[in-house]
């Protein structure tokens, strides 16, 4: 055979004869989408190949293909994880098989055998499930095994094969599908080659499939680079996230299985743990990783954190113990994402950690959250420890919202905080341990009075909150309706409001928090830039909102002095209620 041309300097180019020759295992995870190429990329493929055939083109490249290499018996073949690549690798098989066929179907059964042995299978005993060189996901599985029964047809071929018996893949999934039609266009095209230029013509197709061909095969140390790095070099793939890899990770430990084994430990043990994560139409499933390995390591970096899990799972074969090792801080991780409370925690604990929740508290946060709330669970702390503990977490968050300050930093206080409180947190405990890093702010009385006073708010992302936490204050019964924030002292005011406010002071004024008080959506959008004294009516008759209410109630005109008034006596509230 002609040695082909090179596309690349890579090294690691390599034509489809050595990508799938040797002692190799190309495995795609259990659960992995399936196969899905198209007809149209089939087509292109074609092409692309028939270029050489005719001379049009020396060589085509297939792009690269993200493989991570498992631990395995040091006497079984070498097996590949497909972290990306799944849709080339898998049509190339279903080529080579297509060609074994048509070289078996014409009586070619030296070469077919050749091939078969070659390409196709390990031609030796294993302790893998199945010793076929590709093993697809679940809902392929029983296509790939129609596939090879398919080939085994011919008694020709067989009888080349000697002794030697393809053990068939355990099958689960449809016996259609894409794979199996895409297995029949392979042969559709091949036979339409042998119809042209017979025997001749078939092995000058598929010794330019097997040498002039290639990829670039990528073996990664960390699979979660795996879909970086094809984006990067493909720009299309849709990328694996790191619980698609933890769920391989775990289900590789079963890989060797029958299929209805690994069915009834993924309905009974991973489903319900995956499903938990689904809350109000959003999947909050790969968000958990990062805060769960900070737990268990406060130093690690996002990118370490699968690599960390795998290690931390090496000794562990049983898939059922990792999925409760995981579960452990799963309820605390959900009841903090999404203001929930079902560890049934006391209700003045419950309602803390629903206020950092609805003061839209920053994840970085969460590992040191997941902690407390654990330990409250299991009666590992006093409830009063941590109740002084949320509230002197959310008067710190508070301050630094309603001042402006961004959550940079926080994550380097939050991640070890239940380490530096040596798993005993209370009030004094926490604020020495966040006041040790001089670069993240505590604002004063002095900074948060001035910043409540005088700084625009409107916009905010704190705002809501504070004007939910003064209604309440005042006795409201906190209506489910999500507030609107209305301007009192309108955005485009009318020259009515401009015989009380002059320009200048609108501009500073308007979005202050002393002018903005809640309304229904539809009450804000009928009062709009009405006169004060139109607004004052709607507000003290109609509003669902007790501060509105008693705002009308105060003011009975709003002008720059009791916009001002109104600053130092909100200003005062938030001091008491958000102390240092």
């Amino acid at each position: 055979m002609a040695k082909r041309n090179r596309l690349t300097n890579s090294s690691d180019e390599t034509d489809i004869a050595t990508l799938v020759s040797g002692d190799v295992v190309f495995s795609i995870p259990y659960f992995q989408r399936s196969y899905k190429w198209k007809q149209e990329r089939l087509i292109q493929l074609n092409q692309d190949l028939l270029n050489i055939v005719d001379q049009a083109s020396d060589s085509h490249f297939l792009g690269a293909i993200i493989i991570h290499g498992r631990s395995s018996n040091p006497s079984d073949p070498k097996v590949y994880d497909v972290i990306d690549g799944q849709q080339r690798i898998t049509t190339l098989f279903l080529y080579i098989s297509a060609v074994v066929k048509t070289l078996a179907d014409q009586e070619e059964f030296s070469d077919a055998a050749s091939l078969f042995l070659k390409y196709l299978a390990i031609p030796r005993d294993t302790s893998l499930n199945s010793n076929l060189k590709l093993h697809p996901c679940k809902e392929d599985r029983a296509q790939l095994n129609i596939v090879i029964k398919d080939i085994l047809k011919s008694r020709g071929l067989r009888d080349k094969l000697g002794s030697f018996n393809p053990k068939m893949l355990p099958s689960s999934g449809s016996e259609k599908g894409v794979l199996l039609n895409n297995y029949k266009s392979a042969l559709r095209f091949l036979y339409s080659q042998f119809d042209q230029g017979g025997l001749a013509r078939l092995k000058d197709v598929y010794e330019k499939l097997l040498e002039s061909m290639s990829v670039v095969q990528i073996d990664v140390w960390d699979p979660t680079n795996g879909p970086k790095i094809f984006d990067s070099l493909n720009s299309r793939q849709e990328p694996m996230t790191i619980g698609d890899l933890v769920r391989n990770e775990i289900f590789s430990r079963v890989a060797n299985e029958h299929p209805d084994e690994i069915e009834q430990i993924d309905q009974q043990y991973w489903q319900p743990f995956y499903k938990k994560f689904q809350e109000d139409g959003h999947n909050l499933f790969d968000s958990y990783f990062f805060p769960y390995g900070l737990v268990q390591n406060a130093n690690l970096k996002k990118s370490e954190v699968y690599n960390t899990l795998r290690e931390e799972w090496r000794a562990t074969q049983d898939p059922k113990t990792i999925i409760e090792r995981l579960s452990k801080y799963q309820d605390a991780f959900i009841d903090i994402a999404c203001g929930k409370n079902s560890q049934n925690h006391p209700a003045n604990v419950a309602s803390l950690f629903n206020n950092l929740h609805r003061c839209g508290g920053p994840s970085s946060t969460y590992p040191f959250l997941m902690q407390l709330s654990r330990a409250i669970q299991d009666d590992c702390i006093l409830q009063t420890a941590a109740v002084e503990s949320l509230q002197i977490i959310e008067s710190f968050l508070i301050r630094r919202a309603v001042c402006g300050h961004e959550p940079t930093g926080l994550h380097a206080v939050f991640k070890r905080l239940w380490i530096d409180c040596e798993g005993k947190p209370d009030a004094i405990r926490v604020r020495a341990e966040i006041t040790k890093h001089k670069t993240v702010v505590w604002p004063t009385d002095d900074d948060f009075k001035k910043s409540i006073k005088t700084r625009p708010l409107y916009g905010a992302g704190i705002t809501k909150y504070l004007l939910q936490e003064y209604d309440s204050g005042l006795g409201g019964d906190q209506p489910e309706v999500i507030p609107w924030i209305e301007h009192v002292l309108p955005e485009n005011p009318s020259k009515d409001w401009l015989k009380d406010f002059s320009k200048e002071q609108h501009e500073q004024m308007k979005d202050r928090l002393s002018n903005l008080i809640p309304l229904s959506k539809e009450m804000n959008a009928s009062v709009s830039n009405k006169a004060y004294s139109d607004k004052r009516d709607r507000y003290k008759n109609d509003s669902m909102f007790k501060s509105a209410r008693i705002f009308a109630d105060e003011y009975e005109a709003w002008n720059p002095d009791t916009l001002n008034e109104r600053s130092e006596k909100l200003s005062d509230w938030a001091i008491k209620r958000w102390p240092l």
